[in-house]
């Protein structure tokens, strides 16, 4: 019993562990000017300014988006410059060279060579129609082929699934969360039962694994401990009990737990069924500055696309895009139902990552989050079957985790969006009150003092030896071996001492004693 607990312990640590590690996964980018860079930037034989400046403003994000908003008419690099005062879609009939001219020096090369080759094509881009040929030439084509695995066709089935339920919400991806949680605590039901008929056949055989635990008390050696453990295993394969029954639901909460992150973080992929590209290029879209198209936001949740779907795409400046080629059948994705879908829940916008910044209301979620997850574990422990053995050390450590893992639940609601916060309180609650009808359906009876004595009894009785087939040796006791505990050894007195036999004198004919010579020759 002392392994299982053990066993679910570790279990449960795993359990948060990966969901922390699969919410803590970010997909990361970095612009910059490394040395593998630098060597790009210099220009190649045959090049116009078209081709060069086009090749080299991809490599960095920067260049390319102050280059962008100068096709647009805007210099980002003037003083006092401000993009939230851009108005989203708005173009100048211009370009701005002062800040095209700004933007290419950020790509400048190295050596003397290709500086001056740099000079001579940068002079050439001073107009409006070969500042927009270059940001023409930078366009990319996004892919939206499909190509699932059969783990990624799984989870889009599930999505779909949830998307069926969202729309009977009126697409609301909250409430839709909330029906998708209680159907799947209804689907893992059985395993619950499953748990809670073993707990019971547990409890059955508890007295008796109380009896043997109190026949090794006091005896912390290892043979010992290891004796015990024995005993306790043979009585419940007799019983035909399973030690690791609970752990069972567990283990299959695991991959769930993870494919259920993926699919509520990341709606366009499998909700929607879309191609991973289209989630990527929406998440440009989204960071890039107003004066360069974009909608000038910052993201707090870098993976998945919940986040970008809770804002407001507006899906005829997309369409309009200058970073990507097919802007406008991209737009067209994401007016095909996506714009439909509500992350409002009473007021809070749930797509958002709760943080120590305006909305305040979200810092609800963790609080909440920590509280229900608390009292949850407390209400889980009373209503399930516990081990036999509830020391000192057990004791403090249940303490600890009732702390420890809440407050690892608030850690995570802290870098995922709110939606996923309020689909893991439900889930405790739904857990909870599943686990408090079960206790009440597949009651675990109570061990009672006078069951363990019974237990006790039982056992002395049937492994009492018989002393009539006992082989005792001279000393008229059995040999106690150090790694046996006998229980009768109170029991058996030792055999009394036998005489020692009368030593016959030897004497002569005369009635004299007989000499002994050796004494003689001692002497």
């Amino acid at each position: 019993m002392k392994n299982t607990k053990t066993m679910r312990r570790v279990l449960t640590l795993l359990l948060a562990l990966v969901l922390c590690l699969a919410a803590m996964a970010t997909l990361s980018g970095c612009g910059g000017k490394d040395d593998d860079v630098k060597a790009q930037y210099a220009w190649q034989d045959g090049e116009d300014a078209v081709k060069y400046f086009s090749r080299t403003l991809v490599l960095n994000p920067e260049a390319r988006e102050k280059f962008t908003a100068a096709s647009r008419g805007y210099n980002m690099s003037a003083e006092g410059f401000k993009d939230s005062d851009v108005v989203i879609g708005e173009v100048k009939d211009d370009a701005s060279v002062e800040g095209a001219q700004a933007a290419l020096e950020l790509v400048k090369p190295e050596g003397d060579a290709a500086i001056a080759k740099f000079n001579e094509l940068k002079g050439e881009v001073n107009n409006t129609k070969t500042i927009r040929d270059i940001v023409d030439a930078m366009k990319t084509e996004v892919s939206l082929e499909v190509d699932n695995g059969p783990i990624d066709t799984l989870l889009v089935w599930i999505g779909t699934f949830l998307k069926w339920i969202t729309n009977i919400t009126g697409h609301n991806y909250v409430l839709g969360l909330f029906i998708f949680a209680l159907i799947v605590e209804i689907l893992m039901l059985p395993f619950g039962i499953r748990q809670q008929s073993n707990s019971k056949k547990q409890s059955r055989v508890r007295p008796k694994e109380m009896a043997i635990r109190k026949k090794y008390a006091g005896r912390n050696d290892q043979v010992s401990m290891r004796k015990m453990q024995e005993e306790i295993q043979m009585l419940y394969q007799q019983e035909g009990v399973n030690m690791m029954g609970g752990c069972l639901p567990m283990l299959i909460q695991i991959p769930i737990v993870i494919a259920l992150y993926n699919i509520v973080v990341d709606p366009i992929r499998y909700v929607f069924g879309k191609a991973e590209a289209l989630t990527s290029a929406l998440s440009t879209y989204c960071t890039t500055a107003r004066a360069a198209g974009g909608l000038g936001q910052s993201l707090n949740n870098a993976r998945g696309s919940i986040e970008i779907l809770s804002k407001d795409l507006n899906a005829a400046n997309f369409a309009n895009f200058s970073y990507f080629k097919n802007s406008g059948t991209l737009a067209g994705q994401v007016s095909e139902g996506m714009a439909d879908l509500n992350f409002n829940f009473l007021g809070m916008d749930t797509g958002l990552v709760p943080g120590f910044r305006d909305p305040w209301i979200l810092l609800l979620i963790p609080v909440l989050t920590f509280v229900f997850y608390f009292f949850s574990m407390k209400l889980n422990r009373k209503f399930s079957f516990q081990p036999a053995v509830m020391d000192q050390q057990t004791g403090c450590s249940n303490n600890m985790m009732d702390v420890t893992m809440p407050l690892m639940s608030v850690y995570i609601t802290f870098i995922v969006p709110a939606a996923l916060g309020l689909y893991w309180m439900v889930k405790c609650v739904l857990s909870t009150l599943k686990q408090f009808v079960l206790h009440k359906a597949i009651p675990i009876p109570p061990i009672t003092e006078e069951q363990i004595k019974e237990a006790e009894r039982a056992m002395k009785g049937k492994s009492r030896p018989n002393p009539q087939s006992s082989t005792l040796p001279a000393s008229g006791r059995p040999i106690r071996s150090l790694h046996y505990i006998d229980e009768d050894d109170d029991d058996m007195t030792p055999a009394p001492a036998k005489k020692p036999a009368n030593k016959k004198k030897t004497v002569t004919k005369g009635g004299a004693p007989l000499k002994d010579d050796r004494k003689d020759d001692e002497k």
